[in-house]
């Protein structure tokens, strides 16, 4: 095994540890989304599928995807996907004309 991996791979497991003991705190944190509260977050702004992709630019076999557990978002996607659910109307206003479904 080559040595630069091996030893990042022991500080991860180190840190691992500590984690798992309480003794240190994660650097980041991220929010994972199941297939159940994406089709949920969609639901709330009353939208099919279709709708939703072209609306908050995504591609339809992305939504599709994402809502059948084929696909997971990313991080970047699952905090665009949070402000949706919070705040739809800002997200298409951010997003101008091109989020007026046709």
């Amino acid at each position: 095994m080559d040595t630069k991996l091996f030893h990042e791979l022991e500080g991860n497991l180190k840190q691992a540890v500590k984690l798992a003991k309480g003794e240190a705190q994660p650097k980041s944190v991220y929010f994972v989304l199941s297939p159940a509260d994406i089709k949920s977050i969609r639901q709330g702004v009353e939208m099919s599928q279709a709708v939703f992709a072209q609306t908050f630019q995504l591609s339809l076999d992305t939504v599709k995807g994402w809502e059948q557990g084929k696909r997971k978002p990313d991080a970047a996607a699952t905090n665009y996907l949070r402000v949706i659910q919070v705040d739809p109307e800002f997200v298409k206003n951010a997003l101008g004309e091109s989020a007026r479904v046709q």
